[in-house]
């Protein structure tokens, strides 16, 4: 630069030979020709995103070659991480490996991660596998397969697998597989890593908790106190046997395909909330008993303001920890189906009874303005109604599902974690239906069997 500079300075000083707009021209090229030179320079230093941000306010030329530099990340497919090893990554690609995932969403289709300010897209393009940042099955295929041989995790690429599961342990695989993904992803509370994927969106779960019911209990049904809507007739627990008992006992309204005594409601969730909402009980009970094994079951029954019937036994699954307390029935609290029948039609004659099991919809919260608050905000509120001690705050649904999207839970959790910490993780097998479930024909075998009834109901 200063041999330049020596033989430029008497063009300078002879204005008859050059002028001075064209010796400013000249150093404008000289120093596009030397950024085009450091352009293609073979190494280029990954800049964090707050590094960038700081360096590209300091001068306009130094923000495009910035803006160019990311380019040449991308295009080389690198995995920019901070000095920890967390991901820096604004936008990412998830595979769908399985063909289970987003099924009425275009090849493509983004999504917006609110919580990492980040986004994903989701493909079903295995020829992609080299760009991919998640793998995601559903269930968990054998992973010693292609494409999850070609992924790689370490300081230059981070590939990450997970498998995810909606379906009890009774419908679903177990065992040592689940273990040898990067994370695992279910409506277990305590056994998904980093954390569970359930059936709840917390924010409106509150919300439905906290609202009024939308039927008063004067205008309930006046026919029938209890509704079932379900298709499913041949499930593990045999509760259409249990149903078709207590049907002897109480009057029960079934729309569903099972037990059908009903017409002028589909036999899935999309009606349903329409037909819970005009009767005092609503039937919740799941195909099988497993470990927090909770579905939409519950959460349309909550949705309708009418109380929840539920099976809840050991454990399996245990509805305090989704529920506040005294706001639902549970046929394992009682003796036999007429000891529960008679109990139903006690409470369902008396309101003040009934409305003691909605005792945490009286309260002085205003819940248009608590439906516009974070979902920390929320969880304050609802604890200062049903008590900051409850099993649903300290160990249940409310503090262990953050209700977003799986994926922009995965990429939320990579960009706070040392992917060396992820990797050493050690995952764990899916435990077995016979320790996760209660043996087939749970209920049925309860109440036929005296000598069983004895056992916790929670």
């Amino acid at each position: 630069m200063r041999f330049i500079i020596r033989h430029l300075s008497p063009f300078v000083r002879s204005r008859r030979r050059f002028s001075f707009s064209i010796l400013i021209s000249i150093l404008i090229l000289i120093i596009f020709i030397l950024y085009l030179i450091d352009y293609n320079h073979p190494s280029v230093d990954l800049l964090s995103d707050q590094e960038l941000i700081q360096t590209t306010n300091k001068n306009s030329l130094l923000n495009v070659f910035i803006q160019n530099t990311t380019t040449v990340i991308e295009k080389n497919e690198l995995w920019p991480v901070d000095e920890k090893g967390r991901s820096l990554k604004q936008h990412f690609l998830a595979l769908d490996v399985t063909g289970f995932f987003r099924a009425g969403s275009e090849e493509g289709d983004k999504v917006q991660c609110i919580s990492s300010n980040t986004t994903f897209i989701w493909t079903r393009q295995q020829n992609r596998i080299d760009e991919v940042d998640f793998v995601i099955s559903h269930d968990a295929p054998a992973i010693d397969d292609s494409p999850f041989s070609h992924l790689k995790l370490n300081q230059e690429k981070q590939q990450y697998t997970m498998a995810f599961i909606m379906e009890s342990e009774v419908h679903s695989s177990t065992g040592d597989r689940w273990a040898k993904y990067n994370f695992k992803m279910s409506y277990n509370l305590d056994d998904s890593y980093p954390e569970p994927a359930t059936y709840f969106d917390v924010n409106t779960h509150i919300i439905d908790l906290l609202k009024p019911p939308p039927i008063p209990f004067e205008e309930k049904d006046k026919n029938a106190d209890i509704v079932w809507i379900i298709s499913n007739c041949n499930a593990h627990n045999a509760r259409q046997d249990f149903i078709q008992q207590l049907m002897k006992e109480i009057k029960i309204d079934s729309y569903g395909f099972c037990l059908n005594n009903r017409q002028g409601y589909a036999a899935r969730m999309t009606d349903n909330i329409y037909a819970y909402k005009k009767y005092k009980f609503v039937i919740a009970i799941e195909n099988s008993n497993c470990v927090d094994y909770v579905t939409e079951k519950l959460v349309k029954a909550v949705e309708s303001g009418s109380i929840p019937i539920v099976a809840g036994r050991s454990g399996r699954p245990d509805y305090r920890r989704y529920m506040p307390d005294h706001s639902y029935i549970n046929i394992f609290d009682y003796t036999s189906i007429k000891a529960l029948a008679d109990d139903l039609k006690r409470i369902g004659n008396n309101k003040t009874l009934y409305e003691s099991y909605l005792w945490f919809k009286k309260h002085d919260k205003n819940i248009t303005q608590l439906s516009t608050l974070s979902l920390g905000e929320k969880l304050k509120n609802f604890a200062d109604v049903i008590g900051s001690s409850a099993t649903m705050i300290t160990n249940g649904i409310a503090g262990k599902e953050k209700s977003e999207d799986k994926v922009c839970k995965l990429i939320r959790f990579v960009r706070q974690t040392p992917w060396q910490e992820i990797a050493a993780h050690n995952g764990t097998a899916r435990v077995n239906s016979d320790i996760a479930c209660l043996p087939a024909g749970s209920i049925r075998t309860y109440f036929n069997s005296p000598s069983s009834n004895s056992s916790q109901a929670v």
